[in-house]
């Protein structure tokens, strides 16, 4: 069985066409491995917040050095990430809106890809560590 992660980013709820191509990925997906798990996280209704002072400051400094909400905001932080580290499969519908991903996907984007969680600095650039994981971007034109 595998897990296959869903991040939504439109903000529209009807009528978008990323969202259509999400659930005919769904559908397909279901029909060629009915046992996989698929999570769905709905930027839309559910926004992550953009990068802030409190969560640059928790990953910045050590942990008995944290404010109380630096640290909040690192738990929540964490908890995207580890959901990501968890799947086996990301799928991220991404709209085009004024020739741009949505902020929102552009926020979950900084909460994950992490210095050495997701990815490393090498000599020759940066490394992804997400090896073994099938990524798909359903897009569509503005």
């Amino acid at each position: 069985m595998s897990r296959v992660l869903i991040i939504e980013s439109s903000a529209r709820q009807q009528d978008s066409v990323s969202r259509q191509l999400t659930q005919t990925f769904i559908s397909q997906w279901k029909a060629a491995h009915p046992n996989d798990q698929i999570t769905v996280r709905d930027l839309a209704v559910k926004p992550v917040p953009h990068l802030d002072i409190n969560l640059l400051g928790g990953w910045m400094k050590p942990a008995e050095q944290r404010s109380d909400i630096e640290q909040a905001s690192l738990e929540r932080s964490n908890q995207l990430t580890d959901e990501l580290l968890a799947a086996d499969v990301l799928v991220m519908a991404a709209p085009m809106y004024n020739f741009a991903i949505p902020s929102t996907l552009k926020a979950w984007l900084d909460h994950v890809l992490r210095a050495g969680v997701t990815f490393k600095y090498t000599e020759t650039g940066p490394q992804g560590l997400l090896s073994g994981k099938r990524a798909y971007v359903l897009t569509a034109p503005p």
